[in-house]
C-alpha cells in the first residue's frame, strides 16, 4: 500500500519520451498482435543492440486490450514493481529466516526513490520485467535448495529465461546462483 500511494503520481503521466514513441506508439510490432512471432526475431528499438521481445509483447498486449491509454501502461509498471517488492520480502524472509526483516527490506524496496525512474518511465518496463523475473528465479531457486523439489528448479529456469527475454542484464544470474551454492 505504501508503494502504491508513493508512486500513484505516475498513473496520470502521459507518454513523454522518444523511447515511448520508439518502443510503443510508433513501433509496428506493438500495433497488432499478428506481429507476435516477429517480435522474437526483432531488435528492441530497431538498433540491433537490445533483444527484449517480452517487453514488446507486454506493450502489444496492453495496446490490444486498452489502446494507447497511458494510464494502463503506467499501472502495469507500478504493479510489476509492487510484485517485485513482495518477492523481495519473501526472498529475504527465506534467506534470513526472518519475516520481520523481510517485511522491512521489501518495504524499503517498494518505496526507495532509486526505483522512481523505472516505475515512472513507461519505457522503463524492461527494468521492471527483468527485476520481477530475476527475483522470481532467485526465490524459486532458494525454494529448490531448501525443499529439493525439481519443480522449483524448473520454474526458476523458466523465470530466468523470461528475465533474459526482458533485459540482457539478467545474464549473470547463473553465476550468482552458483556463488550462492558454493
Amino acid at each position: 500500500a505504501c508503494g502504491f500511494v508513493l508512486y500513484s503520481f505516475v498513473l496520470g503521466a502521459p507518454f513523454k519520451t522518444l523511447d515511448d514513441r520508439a518502443s510503443i506508439s510508433e513501433n509496428q510490432y506493438v500495433s497488432n498482435l499478428k506481429y507476435i512471432p516477429q517480435m522474437f526475431g526483432a531488435s528492441f528499438f530497431n538498433d540491433h543492440f537490445y533483444y527484449r521481445p517480452l517487453v514488446t509483447l507486454s506493450y502489444s498486449l496492453e495496446r490490444h486490450f486498452f489502446g494507447l491509454n497511458y494510464f494502463f501502461f503506467n499501472i502495469i509498471n507500478l504493479l510489476f514493481h509492487l510484485a517485485s517488492a513482495v518477492i523481495v520480502f519473501r526472498l529475504i524472509a527465506i534467506l534470513f529466516n526472518d519475516e520481520t526483516l523481510g517485511f522491512w527490506v521489501g518495504l524499503l524496496f517498494a518505496i526507495h526513490p532509486v526505483q522512481a525512474e523505472a516505475v515512472a518511465n513507461i519505457a522503463g518496463r524492461s527494468i521492471l520485467l527483468c527485476a520481477f523475473f530475476e527475483l522470481s528465479a532467485l526465490f524459486l531457486f532458494l525454494l529448490f535448495a531448501k525443499r529439493q523439489k525439481k519443480r522449483y528448479l524448473l520454474l526458476s529456469l523458466f523465470c530466468f529465461v523470461l528475465a533474459l527475454l526482458s533485459k540482457e542484464s539478467s545474464a549473470p544470474l547463473p553465476a550468482i546462483l552458483a556463488m550462492y551454492v558454493l
